[in-house]
């Protein structure tokens, strides 16, 4: 009977128990729905983040929040412009600051700059953004630019791209 009941418990996942409840070491700490979040700088909003259901794993050795559900970010610059980023899903990495967003991410600019990918991963700590994935962006002259991946200061005046194919217009 007793090697019965140590087979029993030994199957199971690891649980610890805090304050009577049983909480699994995989679970979120906490989970919100309907998020709407915004940032500030000196007073002045920056940003707004929405998204249905934010999980917070900030409790794991290399914490996150995880956005399952994808996210809508404005971003807002000093003169009150506002460029958009929506992505299906994203994950936000606490100690290196690092961002990635996967599934048909869509950034439209303040100047009406547009980018389609589908992965895009933006390091928050020194305003970049950059992926290995193929990308296409319609910029506001209507030039297209096709690539298999790029680099670029979050306001796009500095973009290294790779491999490009498109169409520009240019005046004679």
């Amino acid at each position: 009977m007793a090697f019965v009941v140590t087979m029993f418990f030994s199957c199971q996942s690891k649980k610890t128990k805090s304050q009577g409840y049983l909480i699994s070491e995989e679970a979120p700490i906490a989970e919100a729905f309907e998020v709407n979040l915004k940032y500030t700088d000196s007073g002045r909003l920056t940003a707004v983040l929405k998204t249905p259901k934010v999980l917070d794993y900030t409790n794991k050795s290399f914490g996150y929040h995880e956005f399952p559900d994808g996210i809508v970010l404005d971003i807002i610059d000093k003169e009150g412009k506002v460029s958009v980023v929506t992505s299906d899903y994203a994950i936000s990495y606490q100690l290196t600051g690092l961002i990635d967003m996967r599934g048909n991410v869509d950034i439209l600019t303040a100047d009406s700059t547009h980018l389609q990918a589908e992965q895009l991963y933006w390091d928050k700590n020194i305003n970049w953004v950059f992926t290995d994935y193929p990308y296409k962006s319609y910029m506001s002259d209507g030039n297209i630019n096709e690539a298999d991946g790029f680099d670029a200061n979050q306001d796009f005046t500095i973009l290294n791209s790779r491999s490009n194919d498109g169409l520009i217009f240019i005046e004679e």
